[in-house]
């Protein structure tokens, strides 16, 4: 019984680059923005807070790193192609 070797072609050196090209782009398009606000002890509603200044869809959280924390939103970034006026 005869065993046939397959051998596999190698990838175009271009197939890596481009997986990773389209991986990054789709990456940063679905990547959201955060804020820094200021101290959870000041701010007591962390969530209404980022909502007035970012927008309904944002959302914001008191991260307790120790002491009172530190309210942290979350949103969506602004588009980077501003329209010409």
């Amino acid at each position: 019984m005869a065993v046939k070797i397959l051998w596999l072609r190698q990838p175009s050196s271009l197939v890596f680059p481009i997986i990773f090209l389209v991986m990054f782009a789709l990456v940063e398009q679905n990547m959201g923005c955060m804020a820094v606000l200021g101290s959870c002890g000041v701010i007591t509603d962390c969530s209404g807070t980022c909502k007035t200044k970012f927008g309904q869809d944002a959302s914001g959280d008191c991260d307790r790193d120790g002491g009172v924390g530190t309210c942290v939103c979350g949103y969506s970034c602004p588009s980077p192609h501003k329209p010409h006026m």
